[in-house]
């Protein structure tokens, strides 16, 4: 009898840490479901004004500009050595021309004879549409010179006036030892340039702290000189601890209540401190942040700099944000144990950072919103070509389910699965299995019933029962009742209730609109899917609703593997959603 209280008092504080983490309006209320069918992988890129093939790429960003195309920047060697750019005018299915912005060359560094070296390529589009690209360079040898380092690297920038096709003149703005460079433009103008400060060097290794430096004239200068150094830095974020310091790879948004909040990695080359990544806000632009203090005791202090989640260890974060506020962080490393790029989901305070997701393997990447519900993720995956070890870059998009309010009597006619928009970004998504199966979940409701209308996707239509079939499901959380609701290609709908851990089968029938462009069960034809539109009876969802009840969803799908009775059944459900827990998945709101 102990055992089974204790198991109620730990589902019961589930619920209660679950509805802790979100202080987000039920229709602000975000999940990401990536779509596996808009998943590429570049292993190389032609670069025509020299005539060779790039087949090492690494430190990729992929964002979308002004003129409706993405702008992807990367670099050619795990440390360097050549930035490059390309654009795609059709959502990354294929790109252009590949730009070498800037090559490595000779030079003379504190220790002589020495080559110069470019690495961190990012950028950012200012609000006059220019596009802003920064990168570090260093001499190659003179960069481990330490007590000359800060001469032997720095920042350079160049500007493009149309998308990122062609580039003006780089010019250095920083000298000082340093990596990974990356920019925020206020409303004010001002720009901001956040880099790892890692000029201090202890144990015979860099120290490094996130610093900033501030341009008010558009990019021409920086701390109010053309090129500044590392001696006008201001500090901003400093982790400490009775080994080292540590901080960097910081990139930040404003928020909609006028602060910025960054995310930043906390490690070293040789320590790991397992509180990584983090976020660090200001309300104050920066202003007051006291220097000596910084460097002497690390700061700011929680709660302006904490953990993004307890159950992420990562590293090279990103962080980027929705059009509604909310905040996303990206970043490579375990989260609950499992390896992989992970984004995690934030509110409009960028906090309470939870329903991690991970599109793919890899590490050093970017998100960016891209519009009409999506958002593109990209990074960097080593793997092995002929025994060489090289880079390649990963990018995939991802649909955002909102939650929904939802106006009685009001949801649209079924269409057929060939008329539907798949980019309606109003619908519920579920497509990340494999890149042809993909199914989207709009839902209305009257006096009658709930109304769930599907269209599923599938080249293999397959249906013997409805529990042996390609079917849209969808589990219901309403007060303590939880209800599962399947629908097929034959038009049969069943019902279940959930009690002691199994399903019980409550009502079944047919629904009269049903749509379905295919044959089903000749796997010798390519078929499109089905469409169909069911309606529930509240008597069997528990009774009449009120005015303003929220239902919590979590859609589902199963998956014939082939049209044969004993063919495997896959089962597939939102990464980042625990299916045993109502309060953590997306709301629906009666109105």
């Amino acid at each position: 009898m102990g055992k089974r209280i204790l198991e109620i008092a730990m589902v019961g504080a589930a619920a209660i840490i679950a509805a802790a983490c979100c202080s987000m309006q039920p229709e602000q209320e975000y999940r990401i479901s990536w779509d596996r069918s808009s998943f590429n992988c570049l292993t190389e890129m032609p670069i025509p004004a020299e005539g060779y093939i790039e087949r090492n790429l690494y430190y990729p960003r992929i964002k979308r500009v002004a003129d409706g195309g993405l702008l992807l920047s990367f670099m050619d060697d795990h440390y360097g050595w050549n930035v490059f750019t390309c654009r795609s005018e059709d959502d990354g299915r294929t790109w252009g021309p590949v730009t070498k912005v800037r090559a490595c060359h000779p030079g003379v560094s504190t220790l002589g004879e020495d080559e110069v070296v470019y690495v961190n390529p990012d950028f950012l589009q200012l609000r006059d549409g220019r596009i802003m690209l920064a990168w570090q360079w260093r001499y190659r040898k003179g960069y481990g010179d330490l007590p000359n380092t800060n001469m032997n690297c720095g920042i350079e920038i160049a500007f493009s006036n149309d998308g990122g096709r062609t580039w003006g003149e780089p010019r250095e703005v920083y000298r000082g030892r340093c990596w990974e460079p990356a920019m925020l433009e206020l409303p004010s103008g001002e720009i901001h340039m956040y880099l790892t400060d890692s000029q201090k060097i202890e144990q015979n290794m860099s120290c490094p702290k996130t610093s900033l430096i501030r341009s008010f004239d558009g990019g021409e200068t920086w701390q109010g000189k053309p090129c500044c150094t590392w001696e006008d830095v201001e500090g901003i974020s400093y982790t400490r601890d009775s080994r080292f310091g540590y901080d960097g790879m910081a990139t930040a948004v404003l928020l909609d209540d006028g602060s910025i909040a960054m995310s930043i990695e906390v490690w070293s080359g040789k320590y790991v401190v397992d509180q990584t990544p983090v976020v660090v806000k200001t309300p104050s632009n920066w202003h007051d942040v006291d220097q000596e203090t910084l460097l002497k005791d690390g700061g700011p202090a929680y709660p302006l700099k904490k953990q993004v989640n307890k159950d992420m260890v990562g590293y090279g974060p990103y962080i980027g944000r929705l059009p509604g506020g909310q905040v996303l962080v990206l970043t490579n490393g375990q989260y609950r144990g499992e390896q992989g790029v992970w984004v995690l989901e934030g509110d409009g305070k960028a906090d309470n950072f939870t329903h991690g997701t991970s599109p793919f393997q890899g590490y050093w990447g970017s998100i960016d919103y891209i519009g009409n519900g999506k958002v593109i993720a990209t990074g960097t995956e080593r793997y092995r070509d002929t025994g060489e070890l090289r880079g390649r870059v990963n990018y995939i998009t991802g649909r955002i389910n909102y939650g929904k309010c939802l106006k009685k009597n009001d949801l649209p006619e079924l269409l057929a699965p060939e008329a539907y928009d798949r980019d309606n970004p109003d619908s519920w998504f579920l497509g990340s299995r494999d890149s042809v199966n993909a199914t989207f979940f709009d839902f209305g409701w009257s006096s009658q019933g709930f109304t769930l209308q599907t269209h599923l996707y599938t080249p293999r239509i397959s249906s013997f029962t409805l529990e042996n079939s390609d079917a849209s499901v969808i589990q219901i959380g309403r007060g303590k009742e939880v209800y599962k609701l399947a629908t097929g290609p034959s038009g049969e709908w069943k019902l279940f209730e959930l009690e002691n851990c199994s399903w019980h089968e409550t009502a079944s029938g047919e629904t009269s609109e049903i749509i379905v462009t295919g044959t089903v069960n000749d796997d010798g034809d390519a078929d499109t899917g089905f469409a169909s539109s069911v309606t529930v009876a509240w008597k069997l969802l528990g009774g009449t609703p009120r005015s303003g009840e929220v239902l919590r969803i979590h859609p589902a799908r199963w998956i014939k593997t082939a049209s044969k009775e004993k063919a495997a059944r896959l089962w597939e459900e939102p990464q980042g959603e625990n299916p045993d827990l109502p309060s953590d998945w997306l709301p629906v709101v009666l109105k």
